[in-house]
This record gives C-alpha cells, structure tokens and sequence, in this order.
C-alpha cells in the first residue's frame, strides 16, 4: 500500500523519469485509442504513458495543428485537448472535430479554472473538462468515465 505522500497521489503534472524520452509509436490497443495535445512537452509524455500503462493506444501532439492531423491519420475514441496550445488552440481544435464527427469523446485539460472558460470549451464540443493541476486517479477516472459511453 501506497502512503498518501507517495509520487502516484501528487496532483500532475509532475516530473517522471518513467515517462519515456520522446513521443514515440503508441503501444498496442487493447482499450481505446487516444490522441493527447498539450503544449507542456512533460504532461504529454507523462500522460501519454499513464495512459499506455492502462492499455491505452496514444498518439502524442504539442500543438492543435499535430492533434488535427494526429485525429485524421487516426481516428481515435478520445482526444484530450489543452486549450491553450500554439498554432491552433485546443477550443478550435474541438469545434473543427465537433463540425464532422458527433462520436469522437473530447476531454479539455487545461490550466484555465475560471468559470467562463469552462463553459466556452463545453460549448465547443467537449465533454468533459479537467483542470491542471490534476491527479492521476481523477484523470483515469474521467478518461474511463467517457469509454463507458462506448461501451467498453
């Protein structure tokens, strides 16, 4: 059993060497596919292993533009988007997505906590919202949460 000071139960984003040294080829899907897009190089990779490590397929983006290109190349069940990223932010991002496809789940991950700014990423299309910091267990939870509604 984990102490409840232990690096697993600190709010993320937070340093890993266990997160890998790049943005390499997902693993093999036995869950889901998942595109992450966030311009904190560190969450990315951090995320994206987390979520490998639960079974997870996951591409890794660090601007709105790659996450684009990433979901058309793709197709995958779920995109987690920051919104504030370069290029092209995570609320264009998830009107463009929104425009052809009803079925794709989207979760915002984002540092903004204001109210407003919730409802703005909501209204574009997301179905969930998570600000930064979070905790794995939530994230997990959220992201587990959405791939009920495709029934798995």
């Amino acid at each position: 059993a984990r102490s409840s000071n232990t690096p697993m139960n600190t709010p993320w984003p937070r340093p890993s060497p266990a997160a890998g040294p790049g943005l390499e080829a997902p693993m093999t899907d036995t869950k889901g596919k998942i595109v992450i897009a966030d311009d904190e190089v560190d969450i990315t990779r951090i995320v994206k292993r987390m979520l490998e490590l639960e079974g997870y397929t996951v591409w890794a983006a660090n601007d709105g533009q790659a996450a684009l290109d990433l979901y058309r190349q793709h197709k995958p069940d779920l995109l987690i988007l920051d919104v504030s990223m370069p290029v092209k932010d995570g609320v264009a991002v998830c009107g463009e997505v929104r425009e052809t496809d009803n079925q794709i789940l989207l979760l915002m991950l984002t540092g903004q906590k204001k109210e407003q700014d919730k409802v703005i990423g909501l209204g574009a299309g997301a179905d969930d919202y998570l600000t930064k910091p979070f905790g794995e267990k939530e994230l997990m939870a959220r992201v587990r949460s959405l791939f009920r509604r495709l029934g798995r």
